[in-house]
């Protein structure tokens, strides 16, 4: 984006199949995203094939439209020659950039495809001008910013940093930031990090008497603050939706469109007029998310469903290829209905095929009050509800068969691309050469505390290293105290994940303070953290689990950072685990062996008690843990892998380490049983395998 103040930032809309993709260009759309058939955080959405795409952009961009490709997955280790085919091919194609949060992906686009503009995605939860910085030192061109900041946050970015600035505007919210959701994958080994979110934050939840919709979010609508945003040093306004259909597309696009393009003295009048345009586009409440006055009581209503769209009625009884409903609203033939499963989960969406009385008679809607029969496809149950996603006629997009003919027709040629990716072979050669084999090294155990107090016996234990939490009450109750020298020379700290832009006047100092008085090693569990050291010598820095490193390249990627270490994304499976010892690896691999991660990590409180559990429908117990920053959501039951470390260790594996810094429950009491646990490869308590046992990339279900 030229650095002219004045210059309007680009409206970005999602593309999840062709209708979208001509719903945004004809609505003003700048520049739409899109994915492939793989590598894409929206596995479920139609996406595309190369060789579409190989038409789809010179279509839009001799319409001065920019395409970019979402490959926002993170990346297996036996994914990684396709990703190198599929990079190579982008590459060929001059696609206008693409989305990534796995370091793997900058790390080989930079050596090897220099041609391609990488856009930082928002699950690489870049949410202060540190991680930004740290995004253009990896060589990211825009940074996507977390959708928690707001609006003084944003400002004090834009201000400190000269990257490329992207913000959702537009769509669904997450919980959780992203990035650090766990909560799908550990229920099902659906991971919202490779694009298969089932989203647990929408279900229904209890408490004792209590019960409601805890951790679902409303929508997010910036369309009363874009005249504010399109004053700051933006690149793109980003509308969320690549799941959404083709009309729900063109209304949200053309009301931005109008707000973005409206003089000063015109604003007031054309937002009004947008948000009644946005009444045709189905969606939760709105709300103006972070950038509101009011954020908590905003986003979170739990007397609300989580699902999108207008209720219109709940299933009655079920036929063979019918369903009795009691509409709420008018019922049209042909309308598009959304259903929620009984414990409150969005289910698929179907077309109405027609409308019965309960005598048989065909009629053109139901209206509420009487009983009617639906002629469907699918499963369905009593007790469902149904939600109105779109109109008949709301559509005015010929069928997609149409769309294709009319890009064919204009591009008869696609645009030529390499079908494979030719120096496979070689790719090493440009990796950094810090590890040569794991297999020799002697064994280390790493602890990791939460409180200073803990520290006397963390050092007593048979573990090399001890790790704390860098919170501001342990580094200032350190600062007070003398570790000898032998202590300092085990000793850790570990940065949080989450700083807010006015942390980091707290946290750039204290890092330097301890730096200067020799304490070297630390984890790094935010890109973001890396920018806080200048130079590499100085540190042994270690890249924490939340880094999401799972395959070779990125293990490369956070050695070339500086990390001489790093610990294997929570997340893998064992499949990987047998794997990945065997080739060159840029940063020694430490496996967490132990550990209560939170699933949800967010800056929402929520009505809940913190002394009990609270359940799904299916009786799958969570814990609440809050400080006056975070929200953190635990399963409950820690993640143990002490019973595998035989396994482990024959893998090749000599770094492990014991996570006791997280949990609904002080781990400490049972510091000692765990170190027994580690020390004879026994887990004697109720406990999770997390991923280690599923496949590395989940099936789509057809």
């Amino acid at each position: 984006m030229p650095t002219e103040q004045h210059r309007l930032p680009e409206l970005l809309a999602p593309a999840g199949n062709v209708e979208s993709f001509f719903a945004a260009l004809e609505n003003g759309a700048d520049a739409v995203y899109l994915g492939l058939k793989q590598f894409s955080a929206r596995a479920s959405a139609a996406n595309f094939t190369l060789k579409e795409l190989s038409h789809l952009l010179p279509f839009a961009q001799q319409r001065q439209v920019s395409v970019y490709k979402a490959l926002n997955s993170l990346v297996t280790a036996f994914e990684l020659p396709a990703l190198l085919d599929v990079l190579q091919a982008l590459s060929d194609l001059r696609v206008d950039g693409i989305i990534a949060q796995d370091p793997g992906i900058f790390f080989v686009a930079r050596h090897q495809f220099p041609r391609l503009r990488l856009h930082a995605s928002t699950l690489a939860a870049v949410h202060n001008s540190a991680g930004v910085h740290q995004m253009e030192h990896l060589g990211a061109q825009r940074a996507v910013l977390a959708r928690e900041l707001s609006l003084e946050e944003i400002h004090q970015i834009a201000r400190k940093t000269q990257l490329e600035l992207e913000i959702f505007v537009h769509g669904a919210l997450c919980f959780s930031y992203s990035g650090l959701c766990l909560a799908s994958s550990y229920r099902g080994g659906h991971s919202g990090l490779q694009g298969r979110c089932v989203q647990p934050c929408r279900l229904h939840f209890q408490q004792g008497r209590k019960e409601g919709y805890y951790l679902s979010c409303n929508d997010f609508c910036a369309l009363s603050f874009v005249p504010k945003l399109k004053k700051m040093r933006l690149s793109a306004l980003k509308i969320e939706g690549r799941m959404k259909p083709a009309e729900y597309v063109a209304v949200v696009v053309q009301a931005y469109r109008r707000v973005l393009d409206a003089s000063e003295d015109e604003e007031r009048e054309v937002v009004a007029e947008a948000h009644e345009l946005l009444l045709r586009a189905p969606a939760r409440r709105l709300t103006g998310g972070f950038l509101s006055d009011d954020p908590v009581h905003e986003i979170l209503t739990p007397h609300r469903s989580g699902s999108s769209g207008l209720w219109v009625g709940t299933i009655k009884r079920t036929g063979e290829a019918s369903i009795a409903v009691a509409p709420r609203h008018t019922i049209a033939s042909g309308d598009r209905l959304r259903v929620e499963s009984t414990e409150g989960r969005e289910k698929g969406a179907f077309t109405v095929a027609g409308i019965q009385t309960l005598k048989g008679k065909p009629v053109p809607t139901a209206s509420p009050g009487a009983t009617v029969s639906l002629a469907v496809r699918g499963s369905f149950l009593p007790g469902e509800r149904l939600f109105r996603v779109a109109s008949k006629g709301d559509n005015p997009w010929k069928d997609p068969a149409v769309l294709w003919r009319l890009v064919y027709q204009e591009v008869p040629e696609g645009r030529r691309f390499s079908q494979r990716f030719a120096q496979q072979a070689h790719l090493t050669s440009v990796w950094p050469a810090a590890v040569r084999s794991t297999q020799r090294a002697n064994e280390n155990l790493i602890v990791k505390m939460a409180r200073a107090q803990d520290l006397p016996q963390a050092f007593q234990s048979p573990a090399e290293w001890v790790m704390l939490v860098a919170t501001k009450a342990n580094l200032e109750r350190l600062s007070r105290q003398k570790l000898i020298p032998a202590q300092k020379q085990r000793f850790i700290w570990s940065l949080p994940p989450i700083f807010s832009e006015k942390d980091l006047d707290y946290y750039r100092p204290a890092v330097l303070w301890y730096l200067e008085r020799g304490f070297r090693r630390w984890e790094v569990n935010n890109w973001g953290h890396l920018n806080f050291f200048g130079e590499p010598e100085r540190v042994d820095l270690i890249a924490g689990a939340r880094l999401n490193v799972r395959n070779p390249a990125a293990l490369a990627s956070v050695a070339e950072s500086g990390c001489n270490w790093a610990e294997l994304s929570l997340e893998i499976t064992r499949q990987e685990l047998a794997a990945l010892p065997h080739g060159l690896l840029g940063a020694v691999p430490i496996v967490t062996v132990y550990a209560w991660p939170a699933l949800f990590t967010s800056r929402l409180p929520v009505k809940l008690q913190e002394d009990r559990p609270f359940f799904t429908a299916r009786q799958d117990a969570y814990f609440v843990r809050a400080d006056k920053h975070l929200t953190r959501i635990y399963a409950d039951r820690p993640v143990s892998w002490l019973s595998q470390l035989p396994n482990l260790r024959a893998y090749g594996y000599r770094f492990f380490l014991m996570d006791m810094s997280e949990g609904p429950q002080p781990p400490m009491k049972d510091w000692e049983r765990l170190l027994g646990g580690f020390k004879h490869g026994r887990a004697d308590e109720p406990y999770s395998l997390f991923n280690l046992d599923r496949e590395p990339v989940k099936k789509k279900q057809r």
